[in-house]
């Protein structure tokens, strides 16, 4: 009987690593060592695939897609973390999200021709204000310091 073939994340990833590797051996052809390096590396990830995919514990293959997977997730979540900076740098809490810096910039760009942006200027606290307001009182929601601002 022969073994089911199955390409679950890991052998996804070795597969796009041999892709990868084949061709940045072909593209480095120049430079012998770096174009050995790459040809070694396409070998492995092939043996390796090669064994995963003919083998015949699942449970093993299962562990091993499992493991791969939460490596992947922690490398994801470190780079997606929500910012933990200083009161400058956060977010009101009702347009908090799961993502970091970037959701953060992209959220302000969203709201740019709505809201202005104010710092506190005793405690840095980062303040938004409706635009085209005028002169407007703000009080900080952090010290609440008050201050005059246009907005």
């Amino acid at each position: 009987m022969r073994p089911k073939l199955k390409l679950d994340e890991l052998n996804k990833a070795l597969l796009i690593t041999c892709g990868v590797c084949y061709l940045l051996s072909f593209v480095l052809s120049r430079y012998a060592a770096a174009s050995t390096l790459f040809r070694l590396l396409f070998a492995a990830a092939a043996i390796f695939l090669g064994v995963r995919l003919f083998a015949r514990n699942p449970a093993a293959r299962n562990n091993e897609n499992m493991k791969f997977l939460a490596i992947v997730t922690a490398v994801k979540e470190f780079f997606h973390k929500p910012s933990q900076g200083t009161g400058s740098a956060r977010r009101p809490a009702s347009t908090a999200s799961s993502g970091g810096l970037l959701d953060k910039w992209k959220q302000q760009w969203h709201e740019y021709r709505t809201y202005r942006y104010l710092i506190c200027p005793q405690c840095s606290q980062r303040l938004r204000v409706p635009r085209g307001k005028g002169k407007i009182r703000v009080t900080c929601t952090k010290c609440r310091n008050q201050f005059v601002a246009k907005s």
